[in-house]
């Protein structure tokens, strides 16, 4: 038999992830342990050829934000998030540049010159790009252990239809040691597979298609640990992190922050920071960096 959800405060060391549904509010289920919540994400990597820089050479960690201008006002800019570069290709005028691409990626057929500009300047030029295709990856799943159901989920579970086990869009709850919400992520759940756990009667171990949601890069485990521990007690915890670290650190601060003033989220309101801008916004954002 499968356990429904009693959720009271006795409960929030074990409940440290609440599955929820956005629509309604209701939660799909709590647990204390998920599997796949951390991992390496898939990256663009684009081949520029004719590289010429426009100031400090561009090595090693590029930026957060790194903007990809196509020549001539026509078409639009593309995002790069968490850039990197081992630099020039030996004996080549080629910069190879990796990074988490965004929804669009670059502009359908252009492969001419493009400027490259991380927000603050411009770091340099090519005559011409090409992207290079990573090879097929199936994404690992997102696995709940030791999950306590709700109604909702041991229904759709009875059931076991594929329509029953598309639960839609769901919010992925994180709760520190103290069982304050530290963070979401926006995700589209869709059960793979589920299984009795043991952790305890009545307890599954669920499994969500990773092909819906994005891990948080393994580079910030030690500080997502941190913060899962409690609000650090000393001051200026941060100040010995890389700019990528302090990055990351800044980013769960203010989420944390955002989640304690607005508790209520309208339904289908997207929180999480890693929901991507819109084209126009994104259009806006490169426009007046060139200035």
């Amino acid at each position: 038999m499968i356990s429904t959800v009693h959720e009271d405060e006795n409960d929030r060391g074990r409940a440290r992830y609440t599955l929820t549904e956005t629509g309604n509010g209701h939660a799909w289920g709590v647990c204390a342990e998920a599997e796949g919540l951390f991992g390496e994400l898939l990256r663009g990597t684009y081949e520029l050829f004719g590289w010429v820089d426009e100031g400090a050479e561009v090595r090693g960690w590029v930026g957060s934000r790194v903007w990809l201008v196509p020549e001539g006002e026509a078409l639009d800019a593309w995002l790069l998030e968490d850039a990197e570069t081992v630099g020039q290709l030996p004996g080549t005028d080629s910069l190879v540049l990796t990074g988490l691409d965004d929804y669009e990626g670059p502009p359908e057929g252009h492969t001419g010159p493009v400027r490259v500009h991380d927000g603050y300047r411009w770091l340099g030029s090519c005559r011409a790009f090409t992207r290079v295709l990573p090879s097929e990856q199936v994404a690992p799943p997102l696995v709940l252990r030791g999950l306590a159901p709700g109604d909702q989920l041991r229904t759709a579970l009875m059931k076991g239809s594929r329509r029953a086990l598309d639960l839609e869009e769901a919010a992925f709850e994180i709760r520190d040691d103290q069982g304050d919400l530290l963070t979401d992520r926006l995700l589209w759940a869709r059960v793979s597979a589920w299984r009795p756990s043991s952790y305890g009667t009545g307890l599954i171990d669920l499994e969500l298609d990773g092909a819906f949601f994005t891990p948080v890069p393994e580079y910030a485990r030690p500080i997502w640990e941190r913060w899962l521990a409690g609000p650090p007690d000393t001051a200026g915890a941060w100040v010995r992190l890389g700019t990528r670290g302090r990055g990351a650190w800044l980013d769960l601060v203010r989420e944390r922050a955002c989640r304690r003033t607005h508790r209520v989220r309208p339904a289908r309101h997207a929180t999480n920071s890693t929901v991507g801008t819109s084209p126009t916004n994104r259009a806006s954002t490169w426009r007046s960096a060139r200035r």
